[in-house]
């Protein structure tokens, strides 16, 4: 079924609510998947080099990752919350789409505590991440980020830097980035596998909501497509 306008949709409510759904359903199907450009920079072939001539720093590769990792990730569970409101038809304002206020609009308590699991498992993301954003915390790669991000400069970006780190160590900005990957690859090796099970669950949970709302809402359908409208035969 094409529609014109939103307007004319809104006249088939049946239309509109797997419409709306599917809006919000995709943003959050989006939202995982825009996690894979996180993948493809942590796990990146080759790997940034000087002879690569890559536009940044090796340094600030992974600090970009960092970025993108701790934004997209938390957001996932904030497109969880907007899926749910919309699916239970609480027509909150998404700005108000909280865990408060989807329990006050009477959200189910299954659905709820599912809900509050996935937030507590994001705890510690999310703290470091309004951490970096509103404070400026960045995450320590090395033991010795400093020597790590000034050899990075200068060794990817200007003329190169010899020498020994804070422990006496000579100085290999190889090592120092492959050693902050492989921590950002655990991270979200481990993050990534928790949030797909928690939205598979999630997703049983507003499956039989949706059917027992959408199932309704097609039976009293006046667009005469529901499964009780009578055959559809064109005029000669």
């Amino acid at each position: 079924m094409n529609f014109d306008s939103y307007d004319d949709l809104a006249r088939y409510p049946d239309c509109k609510y797997v419409v709306d759904t599917g809006h919000w359903l995709q943003n959050l199907a989006r939202r995982l998947e825009s996690l894979n450009l996180v993948g493809d920079m942590l796990w990146p072939a080759p790997l940034p080099s000087p002879a690569n001539k890559i536009a940044i720093s090796r340094y600030e590769w992974l600090t970009v990752a960092t970025d993108a990792f701790l934004v997209r990730y938390v957001s996932v569970v904030d497109c969880a919350l907007l899926t749910v409101n919309q699916v239970y038809q609480f027509g909150l304002a998404p700005r108000n789409c909280t865990m408060s206020n989807l329990k006050k609009a009477g959200l189910a308590t299954i659905v709820f505590d599912h809900l509050r699991d996935m937030l507590d498992e994001q705890e510690q993301i999310r703290h470091e991440r309004n951490a970096r954003v509103h404070h400026g915390r960045e995450r320590q790669f090395t033991d010795d980020d400093t020597t790590f991000r000034t050899a990075s400069l200068f060794n990817d970006k200007l003329n190169g830097m010899v020498g020994h780190d804070r422990y006496g160590r000579k100085i290999d900005v190889d090592l120092s980035f492959r050693e902050g990957l492989v921590c950002l690859q655990r991270d979200f090796n481990l993050h990534l596998r928790q949030i797909e099970r928690q939205l598979d669950q999630l997703y049983e949970y507003l499956w039989d909501e949706f059917e027992d709302r959408f199932g309704p809402l097609i039976a009293a359908a006046t667009h005469g497509l529901n499964a009780c409208a009578r055959p559809y035969r064109p005029e000669n």
